[in-house]
């Protein structure tokens, strides 16, 4: 970004700042609103409610994807204690995963934990809904290794002796592994 770009977006940013903060408050505010508005009321569309829910933080946005799945498709939700992924359905237990858009265009894996016996639910979300992609657990393992998966935290020495790593890998979008994954692994309609 030159010297001229980069004043105009400070510009632009400052200029809209206030507004901002007004938009992030009232989707903050109705956050825990937007799964039923959704799904039992049908105030929002499937559309609106990943566009709204978007400009939340990672942290706040995470689980209301992760709930909005989980009461869309009637799974069950597993316990923590059970170390098995997140939910179940049809017997079948898979961790869920969501990535949203990102500066660098990617969907971003974050503690994926091998251990665990599951398979993996993971969806890419954009302004215009979800790409959804179902894996195994063994076609996650392999993914792992072709996408060079890094543990997510602690330091090698810390690490040395850990049999609960949790890793992290990056699919850019638009890439042959996207490619690949849309091929190989995209679910439409009935992911179950």
């Amino acid at each position: 970004m030159n010297q001229i770009e980069l004043i105009e977006t400070i510009r632009y940013i400052l200029d809209n700042i206030d507004e901002s903060r007004r938009v992030l408050n009232s989707v903050v505010s109705i956050r825990k609103q937007l799964i039923d508005l959704t799904i039992e009321e049908q105030v929002i569309s499937e559309h609106d409610f990943y566009k709204i829910s978007s400009i939340l933080s990672t942290q706040s946005r995470s689980p209301l994807w992760e709930n909005y799945f989980i009461k869309k498709h009637d799974c069950e939700r597993v316990s923590k204690n059970e170390d098995r992924g997140d939910l179940k359905k049809n017997g079948k237990y898979y961790e869920y995963k969501s990535s949203g858009y990102n500066q660098d265009d990617s969907v971003h894996l974050l503690q994926i934990r091998p251990w665990q016996d599951c398979d993996y639910i993971i969806q890419s979300i954009s302004d215009d809904g979800a790409t959804t992609f179902v894996l195994t657990h063994a076609e996650m393992m392999l993914e792992m290794d072709k996408l060079k998966a890094s543990p997510a935290h602690g330091t090698r020495k810390a690490l040395e002796d850990n049999k609960t790593i949790e890793y992290m890998m990056t699919v850019k979008r638009g890439s042959a592994d996207w490619d690949r994954w849309i091929n190989n692994y995209r679910k439409e309609g009935n992911i179950f």
